[in-house]
């Protein structure tokens, strides 16, 4: 039960969560968002239980995957599975246009106007939401079925920055594609997540070449566009998904960055 200062009656709570047993908070917070809804959160010490570790049945090694973020799936493991891109603003493009053109239509300061602008920040807040928890989900599910995790250091800011010239439509889309992935969200998840229960997260560098560089023979080649999506080693001959061979790349240089350090 809580009762804030000024109040005589408790606050109806929906809890999330229940809070730790025995566990006293450290300070309580109010909050509100930009659809009107109120968060109380509050700050605890608590101490997690690292997961049992993972290892190979075969060889008793540590279990590692490299993880590839992509826009055609938003994440590929080296094994070959992928996992869709949610794409929600796509999902649900058609109710904010509407609301858009609505509060356009409303006299600026009206209180329709104010209705409609609390109705788009609701839609905006619970896109946010979905994203959030199936991130959530997803994130979990990596952590506790492999021991060391491997994902390129991408800067999202330098990725989405405006174009200029021609292309500049279709820049938009692909930095709103960029945007709606969650991908600066995803990694957050993975490093918290792996301190609290016990793994590796290795963050290889940004430049390193894990799309073009050839994951049989190592031969780099030329800058592929994002429409590649298949394409085959001048050197070797072998032929590569994008996504997966970008993924095993991710792998081996996590690995030998773990021998190195």
């Amino acid at each position: 039960m809580i009762t804030l200062a000024k109040q005589s009656e408790p606050l109806d709570v929906r809890w999330s969560r229940a809070l730790p047993v025995g566990v006293v908070p450290v300070r309580l917070s109010v909050t509100r968002d930009r659809a009107g809804r109120y968060f109380v959160s509050t700050l605890v010490e608590e101490r997690i239980a690292p997961l049992p570790a993972v290892f190979v049945p075969e060889t008793r090694e540590p279990e590692v995957v490299g993880l590839d973020v992509g826009l055609a799936s938003l994440v590929t493991l080296d094994d070959g599975s992928k996992f869709d891109h949610p794409r929600l603003l796509k999902r649900y493009a058609e109710k904010p246009a509407r609301l858009q053109r609505e509060l356009h239509r409303k006299v600026k300061g009206s209180r329709n106007r104010e209705k409609v602008r609390q109705k788009i920040g609701r839609l905006y807040a619970l896109i946010g939401d979905v994203r959030r928890d199936m991130l959530d989900q997803l994130t979990t599910r990596l952590v506790r079925e492999n021991q060391v995790l491997v994902v390129e250091d991408l800067s999202v800011t330098t990725l989405t920055r405006a174009a200029r010239g021609t292309g500049r439509r279709r820049k938009a889309k692909l930095n709103q594609a960029i945007l709606d992935a969650g991908w600066g969200e995803l990694v957050r998840q993975l490093r918290y997540k792996c301190e609290w229960y016990g793994r590796e997260l290795v963050i290889v560098d940004r430049f390193f070449p894990s799309t073009r560089r050839c994951s049989a023979c190592h031969a780099v080649g030329p800058k592929l566009d994002v429409s590649v999506r298949q394409w085959t080693c001048s050197e070797c001959g072998a032929s590569h998904d994008r996504d997966v061979n970008a993924a095993v790349n991710l792998r081996d240089e996590g690995l030998r960055l773990l021998a190195s350090a």
